[in-house]
């Protein structure tokens, strides 16, 4: 019995650290394309406040979809608009997805996801034709009715949806893409907060939990 409370305690502390210590992808200054896919290519978007098509208001641009905090991105192109990211940091392998609601209009809230991968050359204005990447994930968002503050207001976790998914493949580029919203019939638009990807847990995760394994191995031994 008591070797069996032991093991769950460890156990509870290897999801722990890893928890911890699973790193965020994107951050504030990577370079970031908003636009639209058509189902073959993303197309990059611009400024501006054509209802309809593949642009955003100055104040609402693709950058603010990774600054963290609450200023939003929006793109009045609606639906299968999304985000092309290059995070400086390098390659990556990800393995969750977070999304964080915006200041208003529940019925902009995208309510899917695509996430796909790429190790090729996305520089330039694209078009980026959707064969050369690899579909990582995808799913529904469930992003409650709550909304998190615009501007520099700090992001809140009770106004955000996640997503974890298996995937052992690192990319230097992921395209997030968003197919519908939650009412399309009376959104304008699709608009996000934030979107945050998170990485395996680094290596010092493993370290712990060889520690504590050979700690339980040790144990059993000595209590038979």
């Amino acid at each position: 019995m008591k070797f069996r409370l032991v093991a769950a305690a460890i156990v509870s502390c290897c999801m722990f650290a890893a928890a911890a210590n699973a790193q965020g992808i994107f951050a504030p200054g990577d370079t970031i394309l908003g636009g639209q896919s058509d189902g073959t290519s993303f197309s990059v978007g611009v400024a501006g406040f054509t209802g309809g098509a593949n642009n955003w208001p100055d104040g609402e641009s693709p950058d603010h979809a990774i600054d963290g905090v609450g200023q939003k991105y929006l793109n009045f192109g609606k639906t299968n608009t999304g985000i092309l990211v290059t995070p400086a940091s390098g390659s990556s392998i990800a393995q969750s997805i977070k999304f964080w609601a915006a200041n208003d209009a529940i019925e902009r809230d995208p309510s899917g996801f695509e996430l796909y991968g790429t190790n090729g050359d996305v520089s330039g204005a694209g078009p980026f034709a959707i064969s050369d990447f690899t579909l990582v994930a995808s799913g529904a968002i469930s992003l409650p009715d709550s909304r998190n503050d615009g501007g520099a207001a700090a992001l809140d976790d009770a106004n955000s949806a996640s997503s974890s998914f298996s995937n052992s493949n690192a990319y230097a580029s992921y395209l997030v893409l968003f197919p519908d919203v939650k009412n399309n019939g009376a959104a304008n638009s699709m608009q996000i907060a934030e979107v945050q990807l998170y990485s395996v847990p680094e290596p010092a995760t493993g370290g712990v939990l060889a520690i504590l394994l050979a700690g339980l191995a040790a144990f059993r031994r000595r209590n038979g």
